[in-house]
């Protein structure tokens, strides 16, 4: 069985087509999202959930993140190794190096926060969805409408406190930690997504124990872009 924290926007539905007898996936909703009730909305209130809702298994187990809920995993793993059996990081990254860098992106963060709040779910998504990140024109209608659903139950006040409290500008910057992580490390990327794929290479390299696969012709949201290739690779690490 595999661990999973959803991205922003998303709830732990998002791995629902990933999960079968091979794979089975227990996902939690990251706080601001879906049904948790987890407060307050901030990056250590986050980590230690997700340390009790790890140590509830009563054995270390396999712990995979996507983008938001990767770098989530990534703490986790780093205040609670003992927990992780193995981590899996899908166009995540380890923070903003640099306090003016990180102050610029919570500026932005608390900029579009007030944004979700003022225009509402359905519009942001509709924006969100059009974007560069998380655009899902490309998709067919079906996996596009499903994609909506799983988004649309969020609330705006609830996106918007997981923007300020959980975005690369309010968390902490651990490059500089990854050569703590003793557990095998799995790097994700789509390969059309050239940033996170850099990440994803030098996270590999610093990681005792990191490997990288970058899943071919797709984006940053390698589960609706490749959701084949990456059970796949999953898979193939023997995570079930």
């Amino acid at each position: 069985m595999v661990a999973a924290l959803h991205g922003f926007t998303l709830t732990g539905a998002q791995f629902e087509p990933l999960g079968d007898d091979a794979l089975q996936i227990h996902a939690a909703d990251l706080p601001g999202h879906g049904e948790t009730r987890v407060r307050p909305i901030d990056v250590p209130t986050t980590v230690g959930a997700t340390a009790r809702w790890l140590a509830s298994f009563g054995h270390p187990v396999p712990l995979v993140g996507y983008s938001q809920g990767g770098r989530m995993a990534l703490l986790t793993a780093l205040d609670h190794p003992e927990l992780v059996e193995r981590l899996v990081l899908i166009s995540a990254s380890p923070g903003i190096p640099g306090d003016a860098a990180r102050e610029e992106r919570r500026a932005h963060d608390q900029a579009l926060a007030d944004h979700i709040e003022a225009v509402g779910t359905n519009v942001f998504l509709d924006e969100w969805l059009n974007g560069p990140i998380a655009g899902t024109g490309h998709l067919d209608d079906e996996t596009r409408q499903r994609d909506r659903a799983v988004r649309s139950v969020n609330t705006p006040s609830g996106l918007a406190a997981a923007l300020r409290g959980l975005g690369q500008g309010a968390q902490p910057y651990v490059g500089d930690r990854l050569g703590e992580l003793e557990m095998p490390v799995l790097t994700v990327s789509g390969s059309a997504d050239t940033a996170y794929t850099q990440l994803a290479r030098e996270m590999a390299e610093v990681a005792p124990h990191g490997t990288h696969v970058s899943i071919d012709g797709a984006g940053h949201n390698v589960i609706l872009d490749a959701p084949q290739a990456l059970v796949s690779s999953l898979t193939d690490i023997s995570l079930d």
